[in-house]
């Protein structure tokens, strides 16, 4: 079964006044506001979805439906919860709130986003979460499925390292990069169908790094800029620091699943996994899985057997010493180039 073909833009109308158009996880996005590392769509491409940037749609003031609650977490307030993800009233769309006041609405055919924020933070913080958790969920929405993954270029074809927040994802898609291999993606990584392949598609132009991994690989943190000026995490930019950004859907390899780290000589180590060990951490990391509804979750798991048939599973166990980070990527290297 195919994971998905790329979405229809029939529904979109042009805007009158034109907007910028990127290329951005296999869909072309227009957003109204300057975005930093992301490539501009070819032109002539269909807009797939527009992004408003410091406005709400008409219908933002409704109350939460009834049985409309999706997601909350993270409450240490209840009353102010991290993340509070919901239905308004009609069901036009969702709105996600997050607890420092961030708050996006997503259309009900995830074709439109509207975006705002409080004067405390900035365009940069935003669009932190667009890329993310906002994006991960619109993907999902429209059927394609995604990885909670970073991703390069090795061998010509894509490597994605999986796993939960403070893994190591981004940090090991860092040092490869520093290797000289081009980056895809951090953090949501879209696939796709391509005849007997499965395509990953390119993100933006950085990993995103907090500065104890920025030291590791380039010494002194603030040779990396800043992701936003209210946040510590450092923008790996992978044209300046590592092997430049990959332009173009290329074949999944590989997908890595990194475990705990551990001390001793046996790690760094990797190793191929099968069948449940390989299912139940790969559903694990489908990105934004806590929002989707049970028609999505039917429909992920044919996407599911589909990738698993055709790419293979391995687990990475990085070792806690971080001076054996150039030694985790040799093992990558070794277990994965012909």
């Amino acid at each position: 079964m195919a994971i998905t073909a790329a979405p229809s833009a029939s529904a979109i109308v042009p805007a009158a006044v034109p907007i910028p158009e990127y290329a951005l996880y296999g869909l072309t996005v227009a957003i109204d506001a300057p975005v930093a590392g992301l490539r501009e769509a070819a032109p002539g491409r269909a807009t797939d979805v527009r992004v408003h940037m410091q406005c709400a749609p008409a219908w933002s003031e409704r109350a939460v439906a009834a049985d409309g609650v999706i997601y909350r977490a993270g409450a240490d307030d209840a009353e102010a919860p991290a993340v509070d993800v919901a239905w308004l009233e009609g069901r036009p769309g969702v709105r996600l709130r997050y607890g420092d006041g961030t708050t996006f609405h997503v259309s009900a055919n995830a074709r439109d986003a509207w975006a705002t924020w409080p004067p405390s933070l900035t365009l940069e913080d935003t669009a932190v979460y667009l890329l993310g958790p906002v994006m991960g969920y619109v993907l999902r929405r429209l059927g394609v499925l995604s990885l909670h993954a970073s991703a390069v270029v090795i061998d010509g074809r894509a490597v994605a390292f999986s796993g939960p927040p403070g893994a190591g994802k981004s940090t090991t898609a860092a040092a490869c990069s520093a290797r000289g291999y081009p980056v895809i993606t951090d953090d949501v990584l879209a696939l796709r169908q391509q005849g007997d392949a499965v395509m990953a598609f390119p993100a933006f132009d950085h990993l995103r790094l907090w500065p104890d991994s920025a030291r590791m690989l380039v010494g002194d943190e603030t040779r990396l800029p800043l992701i936003t000026p209210t946040w510590d995490k450092r923008a790996f930019v992978a044209g300046a620091f590592g092997g430049g950004v990959a332009d173009a859907p290329v074949p999944l390899a590989a997908i890595v699943l990194l475990a705990p780290r551990e001390a001793g000589d046996r790690a760094p180590r990797m190793e191929r996994v099968h069948g449940i060990e390989a299912l139940m951490p790969v559903v694990a990391e489908t990105s934004a899985n806590y929002l989707l509804d049970a028609a999505m979750r039917a429909a992920e798991l044919p996407m599911l057997s589909h990738l698993l048939a055709r790419v293979p599973v391995f687990r990475l166990t990085p070792n806690s010493d971080p001076a054996r980070l150039p030694r985790l990527v040799d093992v990558v290297l070794a277990s994965l180039v012909a």
